[in-house]
């Protein structure tokens, strides 16, 4: 018997030894390569590699010739050689990939977010090995997101990597304490000493390298508003906890991954755009659309038509907060608030003259005012401190003023065609009738609706405007507006900002009465301006530098003056925008004679992407003049 028993026993050892490196190596136990051979089959059946989802996930595009690829141009980002181009091969690999047994940097930490959704879709997480990802991990739980707000600043003419407005998102922590939560921003690599032209064509060209930027909200806060003084929007997006954690594996993915930054598609709008179809299966806000251009507010516009904004708030900048409650008071508050931060009066005379609550909007206004400056005096920050102790001593130490302010998805779209008809005269020869059409990839000038933009404020990019003259039946390249930018700032009480304009075009002119030549123009000028009721009315000192081998000395320099007014009007039958400037503009070199230009328009509102413009035109050069009206008919989209 105990012989038996001691048989049985080697027996049982035998099998301890035996069947750990046979029949229990793995459940279900499968071979390696006869797995992962049966899980591309099954994807392919499935046709994954076409799921719109694995495309976002490739940041997949359609190309000019009508095929896809990807927009990311780092090799590193894909498992296969022609993953940029062949999303069935980089399936492929991405799936061997996970089930490879790689000691560090193993796909699966790389890509988590591919891994989840392959998972989702072949439901194969119980076949791997157990792999961890410490450094995932850890980032991911830095961030601690619990919802996700899309922030929209708005434009900034004097940094030109904001000068259309910027996007970013904000990953709200469960405290809800937002100034430490993070934000995430897709922005050009640039050099800050790049002037805003050569910004402008290296943006164009695809001369900069994008790359994500993550940093603690406050200090986005800090540079965005308190810096740059812009308003910001904030829209609060609807992604439940899994949405979130998806996007988060995906922002893993391409953090680090080399994007080449091109101005009006692949920016910061149409990245965010890429991301949040990712997250939100069947968004794919960013897959066909936007073909040519994207810029900022589009990405607001895109998300509320997505359905993923739960709620918006408006944070308004400290110079805005300063109008708006300027706008609220009474004349004797605001002399006096403007008094005590000139250290005219003192804050106990404030005490003495006014009731609590004249009081508390005085000093608001005041302590606003006083932040507008970032390097105060040693004499103007104990003023604050006083103010500020002053207020604390009132029974009701703030007044609750409201800050509004149209939202940027309520502006016109972004792009224009032009139709138009006018006549010219030049030299008193009989009107000459002629045909346009015009295309403005983007933005906005003075005289298109202002609902959503900063008064005052235009851009315009790439504005192309070809004409048909009736007698001659000839096509002609009118203008070429490469770039202009206007900022016609008023002064104020506390601020005496200046007001630019800047121009770069090619363009006709006429050297004599029967001679019209295709020059290129620049244009600068800067001064000041102040505004009435509605109406801003500026005057700026001008340079003028035009090119064309048909002037004197190939040139024409101009030194003078540049003024005029815009008013905007809005009553019960029509609403519209109305700009009139005069220009007179000495010779300096080139071209002899001086030059005067008289111009007037007036744009009445059909609705928010319709319009009808007037324009009148007079140019008085040294030996003749030149007149012309022109009706115009807009469309934006």
């Amino acid at each position: 018997m105990n012989k038996n028993i001691q048989l049985i026993g080697i027996i049982m050892l035998l099998s301890l030894i035996i069947l750990p490196t046979s029949s229990v190596a793995r459940p279900n136990a499968v071979e390696e390569p006869v797995l992962v051979d049966e899980l591309i089959h099954r994807a392919q059946q499935l046709k994954l590699a076409g799921k719109p989802a694995w495309l976002n996930l490739l940041h997949y595009k359609s190309t000019l010739l009508g095929g896809r690829e990807s927009q990311v141009d780092d090799s590193a980002f894909f498992m296969a050689k022609n993953g940029a181009i062949d999303a069935s091969a980089e399936l492929e690999a991405t799936l061997r990939g996970f089930f490879s047994m790689k000691s560090t940097a193993h796909p699966r930490c790389l890509f988590p977010a591919r891994l989840h959704w392959l998972n989702s879709q072949l439901d194969f997480a119980d076949l791997l090995s157990d792999i961890s990802c410490p450094q995932f991990d850890r980032w991911k739980e830095k961030l601690n997101a619990q919802s996700v707000t899309l922030l929209f600043p708005s434009m900034h003419l004097d940094n030109p990597a904001s000068m259309f407005g910027h996007t970013f998102i904000r990953f709200d922590r469960p405290d809800k304490n937002n100034l430490l939560s993070y934000t995430l921003s897709y922005a050009a690599s640039y050099d800050e000493s790049d002037h805003v032209l050569v910004y402008s064509w290296k943006g164009i060209t695809g001369g900069y390298s994008g790359r994500f930027y993550l940093q603690a909200f406050f200090e986005t806060l800090q540079i965005y508003s308190d810096i740059e003084q812009r308003d910001i929007w904030e829209y609060e997006l609807n992604l439940n906890q899994q949405e979130i954690d998806q996007l988060l594996r995906h922002i893993w993915e391409v953090k680090s991954a080399r994007l080449d930054y091109f101005f009006f598609r692949e920016n910061c709008s149409f990245r965010l755009l890429a991301l949040l179809d990712v997250a939100r299966v069947g968004a794919n806000m960013s897959m066909d659309s936007h073909p040519f251009y994207a810029v900022p507010v589009d990405t607001v516009r895109d998300i509320g038509n997505a359905g993923l904004v739960a709620q918006s708030n408006y944070r308004p900048a400290t110079h805005n907060q300063v109008l708006q409650i300027y706008d609220q008071i009474s004349i004797d508050e605001r002399k006096t608030a403007i008094a005590l931060t000139q250290n005219e009066i003192q804050i106990n005379a404030v005490a003495k003259s006014f009731t609590e609550e004249q009081q508390v909007k005085i000093y608001q206004l005041a302590d606003a005012i006083l932040s507008l400056d970032k390097e105060l005096t040693q004499n103007q920050q104990t003023l604050q401190f006083g103010i500020l102790s002053a207020l604390s001593h009132l029974s009701v130490s703030k007044y609750e003023f409201e800050f509004e302010t149209i939202p940027p998805e309520q502006s016109h779209q972004s792009a224009r065609w032009q139709l138009s008809a006018g006549q010219y005269d030049i030299g008193g020869q009989g009107d000459e009738y002629f045909y346009e059409i015009g295309f403005r990839p983007v933005f906005h000038d003075l005289l298109d609706m202002g609902q959503g933009f900063i008064e005052g404020a235009s851009i315009n990019v790439l504005e192309t405007q070809l004409r048909w003259y009736q007698r001659e039946e000839e096509l002609k390249l009118e203008k070429l507006d490469l770039f202009s930018l206007q900022s016609i700032v008023a002064v104020s009480p506390w601020a005496t900002p200046l007001s630019q304009k800047i121009s770069f075009q090619i363009k006709q002119r006429d050297i004599a009465v029967d001679n019209q030549v295709l020059e290129f123009e620049f244009q600068f000028a800067t001064g000041y301006s102040a505004k009435f009721n509605s109406v801003i009315m500026y005057a700026l000192a001008q340079t003028q530098f035009d090119y064309a081998t048909e002037l004197e000395n190939n040139h024409a320099f101009y030194l003078g003056v540049d003024t005029g007014l815009l008013w905007s009007f809005n009553n019960s039958i029509m609403s519209g925008q109305t700009e009139f400037e005069y220009q007179l503009l000495g010779d300096v070199s080139g071209e002899e004679g001086n030059l005067q230009k008289v111009m007037a328009g007036i744009q009445f509102n059909i609705l928010k992407n319709q319009a009808l413009r007037l324009t009148y035109e007079h140019h008085e050069y040294e030996l003749f003049e030149t007149e012309e009206a022109k009706l115009n008919y807009f469309v934006y989209f």
